[in-house]
């Protein structure tokens, strides 16, 4: 699956229990895997339309760690959950110059990453930016674009990571926008 359309469609047309029944037990886990591997690799977030969660959400688990305690997680894990695999790459690449944190408070995250502005208020459990990406796709999921990536990885580490499990923990709880 060379889009994150196709693995879309791939995890839509193998959710259909007619089509599912055509494979043996390992192939379906065979090609579960595979689908859930593109589908993390491209970062695909769960859709919400009209309120409901498309069918293919409850089999959507690449952005959620199984069988992990979220307590047990290093920073790069929980970036990988929040961004998937390309969007974590795309942040390791962006140039740490174009990059600042103006304020850092215990409740209060705000800067830059190029162009964008980046606002993490933890006691409104709200979390802000302005790129394209993250406000039509990745904040419907309540996940992460490369621009919030490059901003974690520049905070005081210890202190983006208790942010990052309390961001998976309590994601519902978050306003992202």
């Amino acid at each position: 699956m060379h889009t994150p359309f196709h693995a879309r469609a791939a995890r839509r047309y193998f959710n259909e229990p007619r089509n599912r029944v055509k494979y043996t037990p390992e192939e379906q886990a065979y090609i579960d895997k595979k689908i859930n591997e593109a589908l993390e690799r491209f970062g695909v977030a769960v859709k919400i339309r009209d309120g409901k969660i498309e069918d293919e959400a409850g089999t959507i688990q690449a952005d959620v760690p199984l069988n992990k305690d979220i307590d047990r997680m290093t920073f790069e894990e929980l970036l990988l959950v929040f961004l998937g695999t390309n969007r974590l790459a795309s942040a390791k690449g962006i140039d740490l110059s174009s990059v600042s944190v103006d304020k850092e408070t215990d409740t209060l995250l705000s800067g830059r990453v190029k162009d964008y502005t980046v606002r993490i208020d933890r006691q409104e459990k709200r979390l802000e930016h302005d790129c394209v990406d993250f406000r039509t796709n990745r904040a419907v999921g309540r996940l992460m674009c490369k621009h919030l990536g490059a901003f974690l990885m520049r905070l005081d580490r210890p202190k983006a990571t208790r942010l990052l499990r309390e961001l998976l923990r309590e994601r519902d709880h978050w306003t992202f926008e």
